[in-house]
């Protein structure tokens, strides 16, 4: 007889099984234009499930394959603020905290800010989080959600700790040609003092890809980065076709960069 470890035992939510597939499994046949392809800020709930339904496996897969090359074992024990950029419904988040719960791997969360221009994706994207903490992770992770367009940040948003190993998520998001590259580098490097791993992963897309080369070339040339990785590689991994209502196994396409800095 296997006997779980507490930690195990304690194990209730996952991102796919309690998050993506009870949003998926009950919708009628959807189409993305009224979502501009996932880069339109998203006014109703039903626009948030069409989201999920049609890019949620997107996010969790080339999230996944993205998660390995931080080696986050290193976080064991430690103190770290997880900031979601243009988080959406905090798809990214809440991937992450899986993947923490199934490597067990504890770090301890001191905060997770969640940023996006959408009220109704952000306020769903807390509960989400909030759901997913619960109770592998504390209570005690506080979770501040800046409703914002990116430009429209300024360092008086944030609360972080030099101490603190940062943990920045940029998921579908650095391709979207809304915001300056120049000024959220300059926010970054103002207000978030000491480790910074930073995670940016894209839909592949050859006229979009050079900005999330162009923000990493912005920490290369004036800060010391360490521990960077690239990949273009495809994935192939289950999602779930809308046209048919079932999963199956497809090529997903992605751009990645991650890198380590110090500030």
């Amino acid at each position: 007889m296997i006997i779980s470890s507490p930690q195990e035992a304690q194990i209730q939510i996952r991102f796919f099984e309690d998050i993506y597939k009870p949003k998926i499994e009950k919708l009628p046949l959807l189409r993305d234009v009224d979502i501009d392809h996932g880069r339109r800020v998203l006014n109703t709930e039903a626009e948030c499930d069409k989201y999920i339904a049609l890019y949620g496996g997107h996010h969790f897969h080339k999230l996944y394959a993205a998660f390995p090359s931080t080696n986050f074992h290193y976080t064991e024990g430690k103190s770290v603020e997880i900031i979601d950029w243009g988080c959406g419904q905090a798809l990214a988040s809440c991937v992450l905290i899986d993947y923490l719960i199934e490597k067990r791997i504890s770090p301890k969360i001191e905060s997770i800010t969640l940023i996006e221009p959408s009220s109704i994706a952000l306020w769903r994207g807390y509960s989400f989080v909030r759901q997913i903490l619960q109770p592998a992770f504390s209570n005690n992770s506080r979770i501040q959600t800046v409703n914002k367009c990116i430009d429209n940040l300024n360092c008086s948003d944030f609360v972080s700790s030099y101490k603190n190993i940062k943990i920045h998520l940029f998921s579908n998001i650095l391709d979207v040609e809304d915001f300056d590259l120049n000024k959220l580098y300059q926010l970054i490097i103002n207000s978030f003092s000491g480790f910074n791993r930073i995670i940016c992963t894209s839909p592949y897309n050859n006229k979009r890809n050079y900005r999330i080369d162009s923000f990493y070339q912005l920490f290369n040339e004036h800060t010391i980065v360490k521990n960077s990785f690239y990949s273009d590689e495809a994935i192939s991994q289950e999602i779930f076709y809308n046209n048919t209502g079932k999963f199956k196994l497809s090529r997903i396409q992605r751009y990645e960069r991650q890198f380590l800095i110090k500030i």
